[in-house]
């Protein structure tokens, strides 16, 4: 097996979509078109939920509006702030409302009840925040682009939603979204049940029996998302898999699916290293094993606090510069950030600049940032606002570059793969 070396972020990404690229002879750069409507919102809120007014319901006929071929949007150096905004007058006594796109009892839902307590110190002002739980994620996506660009509706992603921004109900595009800053990122794994007779990724290669299960929200190909690396890897290794059409797959249903045997296997960002706050024993009574390390190239999962992530690196199995390649433009998009605060385009630079500084305070106040590690079991791996938009930015206009490619993955593993 040859081994693959380790590199950078954006380096890699453009090392592997410019490698896709000349393999498939270029992509058309022009953004997918949608439709306008969206359904309505199924909720569960543990605070008073906004009504998305917003979003129209479906006429379930219209036809999609198409968009004008996007450009990209350089934008790493933030503007001059107004020296006549004062932050204090303009957050104090206002209510900051915190989305998340999932049920609670997910780590997105831990960080974002974190941070309402623990991070309006930093504001300055000390605006109250509460957090509003709006299901499903594009839904909740839809809500923030749509909300009034003040600074006072803002959510907690659990991905940076490149993929997500070109499924039918979307109606946003993360290049213009207002970027507050990543908290965390680059981690990706495959687990699997105890009582399965694989060990790691290797030795499920060219089986036939029995299948891996993993279960996720797919009613079309595009909703696979990142999720598509793992048919990818069946493909390349003949890994016997099924994918499962759920109705909803965040954090909280994958817990109740595998302990309840609808599924066998689960892969997710961030959750390694929660695993022993959210299921205690689970790794240390073997329930839930490592299969395989998804991270993005030059990151490892490492230890949790119940023990060692010790499956390999998938690409270390990997017998060419050009499967890193492809598989960086597959999963580049989901696994360069996960936790990330954002807010819809157009928040002016005064009040963003305030929310900007304030969480590079927060995420650099070590009390605040071992307890909130502490309390969702989310390692912290920081980008400050200005350069995770400039990141953000150029990873989704990569992806969208090179859809053509994407989307022809994602059909193949939705007719081969989801059940």
């Amino acid at each position: 097996m040859k081994t693959i070396r380790k590199i950078g972020v954006i380096g890699a990404l453009s090392l592997a979509l410019s490698a896709v690229l000349a393999a498939c002879g270029g992509a058309d750069p022009t953004d997918t078109p949608r439709p306008t409507n969206t359904p309505m919102p199924t909720v569960m809120a543990m605070e008073p939920t906004p009504t998305p007014t917003a979003m129209a319901p479906s006429d379930g006929g219209a036809a999609p509006t198409p968009r004008p071929t996007a450009t990209p949007r350089p934008t790493s150096t933030p503007l001059p702030v107004d020296p006549a905004f004062d932050a204090e007058a303009y957050f104090e006594g206002k209510t900051i409302s915190m989305m998340v796109g999932f049920n609670p009892g997910g780590g997105t839902d831990a960080q974002a009840r974190f941070m309402s307590r623990a991070w309006p110190k930093f504001i300055p002002g000390e605006p109250r925040i509460i957090v509003r739980n709006l299901t499903p994620v594009v839904v909740e996506r839809n809500f923030v682009w749509n909300a009034k660009p003040d600074g006072l509706t803002i959510a907690v992603e659990a991905t940076a939603g490149i993929f997500d921004q070109v499924t039918p109900q979307a109606q946003y595009d993360m290049r213009d979204v207002s970027m507050i800053g990543v908290t965390s990122g680059k981690d990706q794994f495959w687990m699997i049940r105890g009582n399965l007779p694989y060990g790691c990724i290797d030795s499920a290669f060219n089986a036939t029996d029995p299948v891996l299960t993993i279960g996720t929200a797919a009613p079309t190909p595009a909703d696979l998302g990142s999720i598509v690396s793992i048919p990818w890897l069946a493909d390349r290794f003949n890994i016997p898999l099924e994918i499962r059409n759920v109705a909803a797959a965040g954090s909280a249903e994958q817990y109740l699916m595998l302990e309840r045997g609808d599924v066998n296997s689960w892969t997710s960002s961030t959750v390694w290293s929660q695993l022993p706050i959210t299921r205690p024993g689970w790794i240390a009574d073997g329930f839930l094993r490592p299969f395989a390390d998804l991270s993005f190239p030059g990151y490892e999962l490492g230890s949790n606090a119940e023990g060692p992530y010790d499956c390999p690196k998938v690409e270390t199995f990997f017998t060419s510069d050009d499967m890193l390649a492809e598989w960086v433009a597959i999963t580049g998009p989901r696994t360069y950030a996960a936790k990330n605060i954002v807010g819809p385009p157009g928040i002016p630079n005064g009040p963003l600049t305030a929310l900007r500084d304030a969480l590079s305070a927060a995420m650099n106040d070590q009390e605040f940032a071992e307890s909130m590690t502490r309390f969702t079991g989310i390692p912290n791996n920081f980008t400050d606002g200005a350069t995770a938009q400039s990141e953000l930015i150029e990873t989704t206009q990569q992806f969208l570059d090179n859809q053509d490619l994407i989307n022809a993955v994602q059909q193949n593993a939705f007719e081969k793969y989801v059940k």
